[in-house]
Formats: C-alpha cells, sequence, structure tokens
C-alpha cells in the first residue's frame, strides 16, 4: 500500500458534499422507508428491541452504498435518518401516553422562561472500542450466542439476545457488502474488511477500518451519537508496534495512514465535532503516553483541521515535552484541545461510587465529561440548570419577568442578606428538582424509545444479564444536570450584598424594580455596580467565598440523586454555549449586566470582569472544589500571541496549564488571539476563512459565529492586552 493523501486531498475533504450513491446497490429511500414501517407493523407485539434489530437489519443488508475510490477507508451506507426517525415516533408515543404534562412543562421552562432545560440522553457514549478492537464484530456475536444457549432465559432476555444477533449478523453482513463494492478500485481495502468479516484487526489500518465502520454505522445509521473515539494512543498502540516491528509499515506510512483516518471524520462535520483521549493514566496507574500519542498530535497540526477534537488527560506523569506539543499547536492556532487532570477527575469519579479502578480508565465524552469507558452509560447531556434565572425569581417572588408566568417559587419578602441567600437557594433547588424529577421520569421508559441492541453488545455487564444498556444493563447507568452562569451569580449576589445590606443604597424592592426596568435611567448606578470589586475571577476574598458556598450547593443537589435507570446523577459546572441561550431568557442581574446579555460562560469571569489578569483568575477558579463535579466544568482563557511566543512563551504557556491543574482545576482549554485581528475577520471574513476559535467544547471558524458571539470574543480579547 503506498496511499498519496496530498495528491486526493481536495476530493477526500468533499467526500460528504455529494455523495454518489450506487443506485442499482440496494432499495431506494422510499423503499427502505416503507419497509421499516411495515417490520413495525408486522412485529408490533415484539419488544422494540427487535423491532429496532430488524430496522437496522434492513438497511446495512439491503440500503444503497457508496465507494469513496481515493480513499483508503470506506464507511458509506444511505441510513436517512429512519432509525432516528423511528426513535422520535416511539419517544412521541411515550410522552404522548405518559408524559405529556411533564414534557409541556419542561418545554416552557426551556424555550419560553429559559429557567432549566431537560431531555432523554442517547447521544453521549463512549463505546467498548478496546474490546471491539480485541475480538472484533465475530467476536462480539460469538459472545452473544454464548450466552443467548444458556437454560432458562426469561422472555426478556432471549429477546434482548436476539436483538443483538440479529444486528451484528447485519453489520457483518455490511462489511461483505462493501468489500465487494470496493474490491475492483481497491484490492488492500477489501481484505481489509473481509478480515473484519472473520476475526478481529490485525494490523493498524484494519484497527483504524474497523473504528471508522463502528462510528457511521452508530451514527449515521443508528442515529445516535458517538461521543468519543476513545484513547487512541492506546487503542493503536500495540498494532503499531507489530506493524513497524514486522516491517509490515514503515513509520511514514502509518502516518499517512493517519491523515486518511482524521480527515475521514473532518470530511463528515460531525456536529460539536467527535472528539478523542490522548495521555494520561492506564488502570494500572501507569501513563500511556507514547509514540503514536506524539505522532497523532503532529500529523492533525500539518493537517490544520479542528475536528475530531482531542482531550488531552494529564498526569503527573504525563511528559512534559508532549504538553509543550500540544501548546505549540495551540499558539499556533489549532485550538481544538482540551486538557483534563486526572487527579480531580479520578477522585470526581470514585466520590460518586465509580470503582478506583474503573475510575482510572475513564474517558473525557462530549465536551469534557467523564464517563468510564466501556462500562458507563453517563448520558452527560440531560439539562441544566440556569443560576440566573434562579436569582430573577428572588426579585419577581417566582414569575418569568418577560412573560409575567409564574415558574419558580414565591420566597416572599427580602429584609436581610440572609434571607434573599435562603430564597435563592430554595429557587436554585426548585428549579433543580423539578429537571431532575423530568430526566428520571423519562428515564424509564428508554427500554421503549432508545433501546440500542449493537451498544449493547459492546458492554460485559448488559451482555452477561441480557439487558439493553438503555434499561439500565451497564455497570454504570448515569445521569447529568449542569449549573449554568457562576460567575453572573456570584457577582450579581456580591452586588446585593453591598449594595443593599451594607451600603444601605437602595431597598432590594428598589433594586428589583431597577433590574425589571432593564437599568433604565440609571447607567450610573450600573456602571458604579460594574465597577466593585467583588467580582468573581479576582481573587477577592468575598467573591470566593461566594463561589465556593454556591458551587458547594448546587453540587449537593445532584451529586448521587438516584436517576431513573438504577444509576445517579453527577453535577456539572460549565455552561457551553448556553449562555447566549440562556442569557436571552434572562432580565437584568444585579452585577450591571443588562437584561437578554450573555451569562457568563463555564468557570470564565463575567466578560471582562477579570481584571487582575490569568493568575488571579485561576487562584479564584481553584477556590472550588472541583471534584465534586464529577460531569466536569472547564475554565476557557483567551491570551494574546505576545504572552506565548518564542521559547519563553511556550514555558509560561505550560506554566499556566500545569499551575491550574496543579492547584485543583478540572479542565482549561482556550484561544491565542489579539484583538485586532478578529476585527479585521469580522470586517473582511473573506480573508479570513480558516481563523478558528475554540467555542466552548469544540471550535468554529470565527467568520461562522454569530455578530454576537463574535463582539463577545472581540471584548474579551480587547479586555486581555
Amino acid at each position: 500500500m503506498i496511499p498519496k493523501f496530498d495528491r486526493h486531498k481536495a476530493d477526500l475533504d468533499c467526500q460528504f458534499c455529494n455523495i454518489a450513491w450506487i443506485e442499482d446497490s440496494g432499495f431506494s429511500p422510499e423503499q427502505l422507508r416503507n419497509a421499516i414501517l411495515n417490520i413495525e407493523d408486522i412485529n408490533k407485539d415484539r419488544p422494540k428491541a427487535v423491532i429496532k434489530a430488524k430496522s437496522y437489519a434492513l438497511i446495512l443488508e439491503h440500503a444503497r452504498l457508496a465507494i469513496d475510490k481515493e480513499d483508503i477507508f470506506q464507511d458509506k451506507l444511505f441510513g436517512g435518518g429512519l432509525i432516528a426517525e423511528q426513535r422520535e415516533r416511539w419517544q412521541t408515543a411515550v410522552i404522548q401516553e405518559h408524559l405529556s404534562r411533564e414534557a409541556e412543562e419542561n418545554s416552557l421552562a426551556f424555550l419560553r422562561y429559559g429557567s432549566y432545560h431537560t431531555s432523554s440522553d442517547f447521544g453521549h457514549t463512549s463505546p467498548n472500542s478496546a474490546l471491539l478492537l480485541a475480538i472484533g464484530f465475530p467476536g462480539l456475536l460469538e459472545r452473544i450466542e454464548h450466552f443467548a444457549a444458556q437454560p432458562s432465559l426469561s422472555t426478556d432476555q432471549q429477546a434482548f439476545y436476539e436483538a443483538c444477533s440479529i444486528t451484528l449478523r447485519a453489520v457483518l453482513a455490511f462489511l461483505r457488502r462493501l468489500a465487494t463494492a470496493v474490491e475492483p478500485f481497491n484490492p488492500d481495502n477489501a481484505r481489509a474488511l473481509r478480515q473484519l468479516t472473520v476475526g478481529r484487526p490485525q494490523t493498524t489500518y484494519e484497527a483504524m477500518q474497523l473504528l471508522i465502520l463502528y462510528f457511521f454505522i452508530h451514527e449515521y445509521v443508528g442515529g445516535t451519537r458517538v461521543r468519543t473515539l476513545g484513547r487512541l494512543d492506546v487503542l493503536f498502540r500495540d498494532f503499531y508496534r507489530n506493524d513497524i516491528e514486522s516491517g509490515r509499515y514503515t513509520r511514514d506510512e502509518l502516518k499517512e495512514m493517519m491523515k486518511y483516518f482524521l480527515n475521514k471524520f473532518w470530511a463528515a462535520k460531525v456536529p460539536y465535532d467527535l472528539p478523542f483521549c490522548l495521555g494520561g493514566l492506564d488502570a494500572e496507574g501507569n501513563e500511556v503516553t507514547n509514540e503514536v500519542s506524539y505522532q497523532i498530535v503532529e500529523t492533525y497540526n500539518e493537517l490544520k483541521i479542528y475536528s475530531p477534537k482531542i482531550h488531552i488527560r494529564v498526569s503527573e506523569k504525563t511528559p512534559k515535552d508532549f504538553l509543550c506539543l500540544v501548546l505549540d499547536c495551540i499558539r499556533h492556532n489549532n485550538s481544538s484541545f482540551v486538557f483534563i487532570n486526572d487527579t480531580v477527575a479520578i477522585k470526581a469519579l470514585t466520590d460518586i461510587g465509580i470503582e478506583s479502578q474503573d475510575a482510572l480508565n475513564y474517558l473525557p465524552i462530549g465536551c469534557y465529561e467523564p464517563a468510564v469507558w466501556g462500562v458507563e452509560i453517563g448520558c452527560t447531556g440531560n439539562g441544566g440548570v440556569n443560576l440566573a434565572k434562579a436569582l430573577e425569581l428572588v426579585f419577581t417572588r417566582g414569575r418569568d419577568h418577560a412573560s409575567g408566568e409564574r415558574c419558580g417559587l414565591d420566597t416572599g419578602e427580602i429584609t436581610t442578606f440572609l434571607d434573599f441567600v435562603t430564597a435563592l437557594k430554595a429557587q436554585i433547588r426548585f428549579l433543580s428538582e423539578k429537571a431532575t424529577e423530568y430526566v428520571i421520569a423519562i428515564e424509564k421508559h428508554y427500554k421503549n424509545i432508545n433501546p440500542d441492541p449493537l451498544l449493547s453488545s459492546m458492554y460485559d455487564v448488559s451482555v452477561e444479564r441480557g439487558i439493553d444498556v438503555y434499561e439500565g444493563g451497564a455497570k454504570y447507568n448515569n445521569s447529568s444536570m449542569y449549573f449554568y452562569g457562576i460567575a453572573t451569580l456570584v457577582d450579581a449576589v456580591a452586588a446585593v450584598k453591598r449594595l443593599v445590606f451594607e451600603e444601605h443604597c437602595l431597598s432590594f424592592e428598589e433594586l428589583g424594580r431597577i433590574l425589571c426596568a432593564n437599568w433604565q435611567g440609571q447607567e450610573k448606578l450600573r456602571l458604579t455596580v460594574q465597577s466593585y470589586e467583588e467580582k468573581y475571577g479576582n481573587g477577592n476574598k468575598t467573591a470566593d467565598e461566594l463561589a465556593v458556598e454556591f458551587s458547594d450547593y448546587v453540587a449537593s443537589l445532584v451529586n448521587r440523586k438516584p436517576n431513573g435507570r438504577g444509576g445517579v446523577f453527577k453535577a456539572a459546572l460549565f455552561s457551553i454555549d448556553h449562555c447566549f441561550f440562556f442569557g436571552k431568557r434572562t432580565m437584568a442581574t444585579p452585577d450591571g449586566r443588562r437584561a437578554s446579555d450573555p451569562l457568563s460562560k463555564n468557570l470564565c469571569a463575567s466578560t471582562a470582569m477579570d481584571r487582575n489578569g490569568i493568575t488571579a483568575l485561576i487562584q479564584s477558579v481553584v477556590k472550588i472544589d472541583h471534584s465534586k463535579f464529577p460531569t466536569g466544568s472547564v475554565l476557557d482563557f483567551v491570551l494574546h500571541s505576545s504572552a506565548v511566543s518564542g521559547e519563553d512563551g511556550l514555558e509560561a504557556f505550560y506554566g499556566i496549564v500545569k499551575t491550574y491543574l496543579n492547584l485543583g482545576g478540572f479542565a482549561i482549554h482556550g484561544n491565542v488571539f489579539c484583538a485586532d485581528e478578529l476585527k479585521e475577520a469580522q470586517k473582511h471574513p473573506d480573508r479570513y476563512r480558516n481563523l478558528q476559535v475554540r467555542v466552548c467544547g469544540w471550535n468554529a471558524y470565527f467568520v461562522n459565529l454569530s455578530k454576537l458571539e463574535q463582539d463577545t470574543f472581540i471584548r474579551q480579547a480587547e479586555h486581555n492586552e
């Protein structure tokens, strides 16, 4: 094999733009849809898992194929979103029958009031890719058939094994179809595909092809998200070494393969970017960083892509030169990386009941959320609570300011600061309970909404017990709840404390009227409040103590609370880009923020309110006990390029990241740019189409952001200069 990636890059980048489906290779889209509806009708009295498996099999065995002649990997099958449509039908039926009132209430809370949001979550998974590469699809099928042959199985167990068997046999049929179709164009690819129909992968090339196939089957046919490819430097390490030692491939050839592999996911334009992980400790406590880790980062940087995104697990043993390699990428505008603190993440997981050896083998999934690799169904996207809205509800006595409708508690008259804090915590508790109640209620119906035989076949406990992973079949079946806008909350509470209860400039009721009027006619007062020194992110004692008090409180509301699948809830303290959505639905706040302005993002200070530099910001953030947030927390940084240039700059950059992690921060990521560059990009987008920014847990081209988002980045960059 002598692949030539650079020669075909233009075509490879566009391989998902206008897919040339082979018309005579399978059913038309309409035939597929009708056939699936027929399967549902004929099997309406059978378990949903079996119906889904038969639907899956129909697509895998009869949908149209496409071949990428210039690629060395194949993946294309017309799924048409049909399994996702099926899931939506089933979920709609469940909600209409069991949860119509709760769903309506949940929709109002999210879309109208902006107080909280919750949903079912089937899109944050960390499949057992290590097992898949160890035994392949044939091994998974053999294991299913072994357990299916046990005596005295219940009817539900029989249905589970039947569904898994149908699905895995169909996957193998799909691989054989692909092998036949690609044979005339790439015999090496055909041989690799045929190997995967009879056993485990034997080479790095086959391992890469297998991971690609699983991802696209799960996501593009199954219609739910794979939120990590796994720890690639662990998965590929032994294959890579064997290929080098045997002389099968050279390092240059393996690097060329890696270009094709990474570019496949870049070309697919996976929403919010597809993550994978490098570095960190293994289940025995050894650091895993190896030659593959370095090669992946170097290749990724050469490609100038930002998806897949890369999670870097950092332990005390992670080599400095590897971290500096990543930091060098970031300071040269390839910022699709996040650093995760092994010490904090592992403690956070063990504190909510995960065994130590399992916790050592966690994966960050989605944006930054830890889950045990191939053992936990983490459901890390169930929803969250708008902390600034809870503040609004204290002033409005439980009514949404915009609509006048009740969506919180009437916490009564406020006469002391203690009254205020007590009322605020009551509102937060109320919103948290409403949010978790809906998650618990809908989780009890997961088996009839989204059974997943393919994913279940990869989970040991699920296979051994004969229970679908979404029915509670994993070893850990956990859920999540986020809390948004911690800096907005802290700054607002500190402002109320000083303005109303210490300096007695006005009464609580008077402040409430000013906020309801969006500071109209009170610009001098608003600027005075903004100038207060009690702002989160500056090492201020009052603000830091409030951050600790409220972060501890929200964590206590969620962690270890039983969910609806035999697991527990795990708290998170980050917002991703919800700071814009929820900010639009939140009235003015006492920190000087106007109505509809964004809330603070993640663990950042409110925009331009961190006045003492990144060292002071870090000192504030690490006062919070981040091990109380097992679904994660993250600090965003914005640094000027001059601050990290040259060898001294790289050393300083390393010092910032390591200081934050050593002091107990959970995760950190960010951007290196200057305000002038962003302003020019806003004025002349055609000249800056490749300028990327770290948005939240993913990257984007700056020119593709909304003006509000662009302005927020510009304002923060100006503030840092």
